[in-house]
C-alpha cells in the first residue's frame, strides 16, 4: 500500500494549547474532533495535551468492563453479537488526526524556541559588556545601542511558561496523593512566579514562598513541591 501524507493545519490550534486543561481542553477536543472523542479522553482522566501525547493507545480503555466504559464504547464502536467490538473508522481517524496535529504543533513550538535561543546567542556573541550595577549589555553599531534586557526578557518568558507547564503536570500526577481529584493551580491566583537573571521564587497564595534554584538552564521546583506536600498550605486545604 502506498504511503499517503495528509496535510495538517496547526493554525486551528491556539498557541497556548499546551496550557489547556480540563474543560478548556475537552471543549477544544470537541471542536476539533467531536464530543465522543472528548468523552473518551475525559473518562480516562486525560486532561491536557501533554497527557494525551504520552498515551500510546487511547483505545486500551475498552478492555475494561465497566458501565462508564461500555457507555462510551456503544457510541464509538460497533458492538458485535459475540460481545466483541470494532472501533468506528471515524473515531480512529479523529484520534490519529489529534495526535498528528498536537505533535506537529509541539514540534513547531520547539523550533520557535530554539530559533529564539539561536538569535539570543548570536546577539550576545557580538556584544560588549559594560560592568555596572544594572548588568546591561550594549552593542554599538552605526550609533545604535541595543540593551540585552530584551534577551533576559525572552529567556524569562520561556522559563515562566516551562514552570507553569511543570506545575500543571505535577498537579495531574499528584492529585490523588494530595487528596484533590481535580487539582488545578492557576498562576496569578494560587501562586505568583518571579524570575530574574539566575534567580527565581514562587509565592503561594497562602503567603508561603519557595526559592527556585537554577540548575543548568532550568529552575528547579522541588522546594515549591515540598511546600505543597507539607500539609500546611492553607490554599490547598481550601480546595479540599
Amino acid at each position: 500500500m502506498a504511503f499517503r501524507a495528509f496535510f495538517v493545519d496547526t493554525k486551528v490550534v491556539p498557541s497556548d494549547v499546551f496550557t489547556y486543561q480540563d474543560d478548556d481542553f475537552y471543549n477544544l477536543i470537541s471542536q476539533l474532533a467531536g464530543p465522543e472523542e472528548a468523552a473518551l479522553l475525559k473518562i480516562q482522566g486525560i486532561r491536557t495535551v501533554h497527557a494525551f501525547l504520552r498515551i500510546p493507545n487511547i483505545f486500551d480503555v475498552f478492555n475494561i468492563n465497566s458501565k462508564e466504559v461500555n457507555d462510551i464504547k456503544t457510541k464509538t464502536c460497533f458492538i458485535l453479537e459475540n460481545d466483541n467490538y470494532i472501533i468506528k473508522s471515524g473515531i480512529k481517524a479523529s484520534i490519529e488526526y489529534l495526535r498528528d496535529l498536537f505533535g506537529k504543533k509541539q514540534g513547531e513550538l520547539l523550533k520557535n524556541t530554539n530559533r529564539k535561543r539561536r538569535t539570543i546567542w548570536n546577539v550576545s556573541s557580538n556584544t560588549t559588556v559594560i560592568p555596572n550595577d544594572s548588568l546591561h549589555t550594549i552593542t554599538a553599531t552605526d550609533n545604535t545601542i541595543q540593551f540585552s534586557t530584551t534577551t533576559t526578557t525572552i529567556e524569562n518568558i520561556d522559563h515562566h511558561s516551562f514552570i507553569i507547564q511543570s506545575i500543571n503536570e505535577w498537579c495531574l500526577k499528584h492529585a490523588d496523593e494530595i487528596g484533590i481529584s481535580d487539582l488545578k493551580l492557576v498562576e496569578g491566583t494560587d501562586y505568583v512566579v518571579t524570575l530574574s537573571s539566575g534567580f527565581g521564587h514562587i509565592r503561594c497564595s497562602c503567603r508561603g514562598s519557595a526559592r527556585l534554584p537554577k540548575q543548568g538552564r532550568s529552575f528547579q521546583l522541588s522546594n515549591f513541591y515540598r511546600h505543597l506536600k507539607g500539609r500546611r498550605c492553607s490554599m490547598l486545604k481550601a480546595k479540599q
